[in-house]
């Protein structure tokens, strides 16, 4: 009787193991979170990756980020790299997927923050830079991002207001002292660097090793530094002469995942993911 009673709660547990292991099994074969691909401009990572950890629990997916320069995610995309969503830091990209690849946006794409540009600081301040007219003194190291990236494109049209308000004598607005004459050609003399993300331009600048004195990046650069107690200071650039830029968000017409990847928009369209942007430096 001993042996078969064991033999019989033996069977059982072995059977409640094999139920127990194949209700695992299908959890992790049906249940398993959805991949979301997002490419995003590299001025939104840390904002992005505040979001992301909530909205993986609430949604069972895994957002996968691939972080660049917006307009070397528009050419990844443009070449068949598989995305779900494009967050771009200027709607010019968003734009050009649109109208210039058809099918590979859904419908639209929408405008869904802003960002300003300012001046990163060397730790220590070693060209001893307090205004923006030092940045086109002779010596000066300064770093930009590529024309073709967002920043350095806001960073050119900047450069451009200065020179042509502040350094020409037949503005309103020209600065008397001088000190900004020939401003535009004098600060591209300047420039030892042009950098291929704005992250990279501040990566350069803090480092602090002597081969970037400044740079010109984003407000939510800034913000981000200033939280986060970078060794790096920053001088804010005026609105009459700053360049605000817009940011564009779309749905890639190819994903898999219309209905999450739609949903991962309209998080940053909502009153929270605005609030979360505004806390990061965006809205400027």
């Amino acid at each position: 009787m001993k042996t078969k009673y064991i033999t019989t709660i033996l069977i059982i547990i072995i059977a409640t193991a094999s139920i127990a292991a194949g209700y695992v099994a299908y959890n992790r074969t049906f249940n398993a979170p959805t991949e979301l691909r997002v490419f995003i401009a590299s001025s939104l990572i840390h904002v992005v990756e505040d979001m992301v950890p909530q909205f993986e629990k609430d949604n069972n997916v895994k957002i996968i980020l691939n972080s660049d320069s917006s307009s070397t995610l528009y050419t990844q995309i443009t070449s068949g790299a598989p995305a779900d969503v494009f967050m771009s830091a200027d709607q010019k990209w968003t734009n050009q997927l649109l109208t210039n690849s058809p099918g590979l946006l859904n419908d639209q794409y929408e405008k869904f923050t802003t960002n300003s540009i300012e001046v990163i600081i060397a730790p220590g301040n070693p060209a001893n830079i307090q205004t923006l007219a030092d940045l086109a003194k002779p010596g000066v190291k300064l770093v930009l991002a590529a024309p073709a990236v967002p920043a350095g494109s806001y960073a050119n049209s900047t450069i451009w207001k200065i020179d042509s308000t502040w350094g020409n004598p037949n503005s309103p607005q020209y600065d008397p002292s001088g000190a900004y004459k020939n401003f535009n050609a004098s600060i591209y003399q300047n420039v030892v660097s042009y950098e291929n993300s704005v992250e990279q331009v501040v990566g350069k600048v803090s480092l602090g090793l002597g081969t970037a004195d400044a740079g010109i990046v984003f407000v939510s650069d800034g913000v981000y530094g200033t939280n986060t107690g970078a060794q790096v200071t920053f001088i804010q650039i005026p609105t009459d002469v700053n360049t605000k830029g817009t940011y564009g968000i779309g749905v890639i017409n190819t994903t898999q995942q219309p209905e999450l990847a739609q949903k991962f928009m309209n998080y940053w369209l909502s009153n929270t993911g605005q609030e979360l942007l505004t806390k990061y430096g965006f809205n400027s």
